[in-house]
């Protein structure tokens, strides 16, 4: 650090993951801080990925800073939750997070938005159930079985009670700290928060995740059924479906 204040580096340095070694001396280590470390990354964000697990997977490819994504996407003044489009994309190491974000927004108006067409004026809404069927349903078919349910249950003012939405609860709460959901509490279901849809009626606020393209197709083309209620099979990872209360 002395050396970098006599030779005037000190005000350049460049903040990032740097990979160093013994062998280095300090001249050579200082002009890697003031050129930056940059390298070529593969990564690949799944479906259904919040942006606290895109920061981590991110993070631990070196292309962020941990926590850095959570930081500026929470400062955004509009909400990116749902447009963070899952996929695999080359990416540079110590890029800033606002490079990130619009890499991965570009991706999903280029790949997700055309699959809205005269639905566009009903994105938010559609992307939000979109995000509550990846995360609550594996199958693809069953998803548009459940996004048939959820908007019967919409429109006869019940309530949703999607467990994915206490998972994403949970996960704010802990600032996306790697740990799994389940088991959920009797507490887990009365936390007042506007994500509860155990307590509230309608759709959540923004989208719980970022959904993939089979996803959106599902909330936007939703199966009748006569089902009224359903439950994930943790065995199987299969859908019951029940028609009444009794049967569910």
């Amino acid at each position: 650090f002395l050396w970098a204040s006599v030779a005037g580096s000190a005000k350049h340095l460049k903040p990032g993951i740097y990979t160093l070694s013994p062998l280095m001396s300090g001249f050579d280590i200082l002009n890697l801080l003031v050129e930056g470390q940059v390298r070529e990354v593969v990564v690949t964000i799944p479906e259904g990925s919040t942006f606290y697990d895109i920061d981590r997977i991110l993070s631990v490819a070196g292309v962020l800073s941990p926590e850095s994504l959570i930081a500026f996407l929470e400062s955004s003044p509009e909400p990116l939750e749902g447009k963070l489009f899952p996929d695999t994309y080359r990416l540079f190491t110590n890029i800033s997070p606002e490079e990130v974000v619009e890499k991965l927004t570009r991706n999903f108006k280029a790949k997700a938005e055309p699959l809205f067409r005269g639905e566009r004026d009903q994105l938010e809404g559609n992307l939000i159930m979109a995000s509550l069927l990846e995360r609550e349903v594996p199958d693809i078919e069953e998803r548009r079985v459940v996004a048939g349910v959820l908007r019967k249950r919409l429109q006869a003012g019940m309530l949703l009670q999607v467990d994915a939405t206490i998972c994403y609860i949970k996960e704010q709460r802990a600032r996306g700290e790697d740990g799994s959901c389940y088991p959920l509490t009797f507490l887990d279901f009365t936390v007042d928060s506007p994500y509860n849809s155990y307590r509230n009626k309608g759709l959540p606020p923004a989208p719980i995740g970022n959904p993939g393209t089979s996803s959106i197709f599902a909330a936007l083309h939703p199966k009748s059924s006569p089902y009224w209620f359903y439950l994930s099979d943790p065995a199987t990872g299969k859908t019951v479906f029940s028609k009444t209360l009794d049967e569910h």
